[in-house]
C-alpha cells in the first residue's frame, strides 16, 4: 500500500472523521451519527470462487473502513453499517467495487445468522433448515460512500450501468441498478466545504484547488484554518497533494500556510533557475558561463548548479 492510501486510510477510520462523512452525505452536515456510537468491524471479508470442477479458491478482500452505527429514532435504536472507500486516484471499475463489497457484507451477516441458527438447536421448518435463514431473520442495510482525495475531477463511472456493453433497452429494464456514493471535491462549492464539522471539510477544499496556484495563494493567505490543522489532515495533504512537510509526531497541529508558502517559494524560485539556464543556453552561453552565473546569482553551491544543468539537459 503507497503513502497517500496508508494516510488518507488512517484518517477515515478516526471516528470523528468517519462520522462527519455520513453527517455531510446523508444528513446535509445535521449531526444525526455521533462517533461514539460506531462500533468498528472486521474489514477483510472472505469471498470463494470457484474454479474448474468445483474446485474453490477462497479471496480476501479489504475494505478501508467499516463500522456499525447505532442511531436514535423515536427514543429507539436503528441500526446500519457504514463503510468508506478512500481514493487517492480514479477507479474506473470502482461501481464494481464497491457492489462486491456491500454484497459481501450482506453475505457475511447471512453467514453468521445460519451459524448462530445451527449452534441454537431451535426449531425450523424444512424451508429454514433448506436455506439456513429463518423467515424472521433480517440484515443490517449497508451503506458504501467512496470519498475522492484527488485533485481532478472524478471522471469515471458512478453506477453499475455507466459500464454495460448493451444497447438493448428492453433487456435492461431487468437489470438491477447499483449506484456507487461519491464524495469528489472537484464538485463541491464553499458551501458543502462548510458543513464538515472536521479538518475533513478543510482537506477536500485544499484537494479541489491544489492544482491552482492562483486559488491556493488566495486560501493560504484568508482562511487561518489552515494555520493549525491536525496531524492526520496534514498527513493525508502531504501525501494526496504532494506538499513538502515534516511532520513531528509530537506536533498535534500542523501549519499549512506556512509549508505551502515555502512550497511554493521553492517552486518559484526553481523555475527561475530553469529559465536562466535555457536562456543562456539559448543565446550560447558555455555550460561553465551558465554554471558561475547561476552560483552567483543564486546563491547555490557547485554541486546544486550542477543540478539544475542537469534537469535543463534532461
Amino acid at each position: 500500500m503507497g503513502k497517500p492510501d496508508t494516510a488518507t486510510r488512517e484518517y477515515i477510520n478516526d471516528s470523528n472523521v468517519f462520522a462527519d462523512v455520513f453527517n455531510y452525505f446523508i444528513y446535509d452536515g445535521r449531526k444525526v451519527v455521533d462517533p461514539q456510537n460506531l462500533e468498528k468491524l472486521d474489514a477483510s471479508t472472505l469471498l470463494t470462487v470457484f474454479g474448474k470442477e468445483d474446485d474453490e479458491e477462497t479471496i480476501q478482500r479489504y475494505r478501508d473502513a467499516l463500522k456499525k452505527a447505532t442511531l436514535m429514532v423515536d427514543d429507539n435504536a436503528a441500526y446500519i453499517v457504514l463503510g468508506i472507500e478512500a481514493q487517492t486516484h480514479i477507479d474506473y471499475g470502482m461501481p464494481i467495487r464497491t457492489f462486491l463489497y456491500d454484497a459481501l457484507q450482506y453475505d457475511s451477516q447471512a453467514r453468521e445468522l445460519k451459524a448462530a441458527h445451527k449452534n441454537s438447536g431451535d426449531k425450523h421448518s424444512e424451508d429454514e433448515f433448506v436455506s439456513g435463514l429463518y423467515k424472521g431473520d433480517r440484515i443490517l442495510p449497508v451503506i458504501t460512500v467512496v470519498v475522492h482525495f484527488g485533485a481532478k475531477p472524478w471522471d469515471g463511472a458512478t453506477k453499475l450501468s455507466d459500464l454495460y456493453d448493451c444497447k438493448h433497452r428492453e433487456s435492461l429494464e431487468f437489470v438491477p441498478e447499483y449506484r456507487m456514493n461519491l464524495i469528489d471535491p472537484a464538485g463541491m462549492t464553499d458551501e458543502d466545504f462548510e458543513k464538515f464539522s472536521t479538518s475533513l471539510g478543510k482537506v477536500l477544499k485544499f484537494m479541489k484547488l491544489s492544482n491552482s496556484r492562483t486559488e491556493m495563494k488566495n486560501l493560504m493567505e484568508t482562511d487561518d484554518d489552515y494555520s493549525h490543522i491536525d496531524r492526520n489532515a496534514a498527513r493525508v495533504l502531504k501525501e494526496c497533494a504532494n506538499i513538502s512537510l515534516d511532520i513531528d509526531s509530537n506536533e498535534e497541529e500542523i501549519d499549512m500556510c506556512k509549508a505551502w508558502k515555502e512550497e511554493f517559494e521553492y517552486g518559484e524560485r526553481n523555475g527561475l533557475i530553469l529559465g536562466t539556464v535555457r536562456t543562456a543556453r539559448k543565446y550560447g552561453a558555455t555550460d561553465e558561463a551558465i554554471l558561475a552565473d547561476i552560483i552567483a546569482q543564486f546563491n547555490l553551491t557547485e554541486k546544486e548548479a550542477e543540478t539544475y544543468l542537469l534537469k535543463e539537459s534532461a
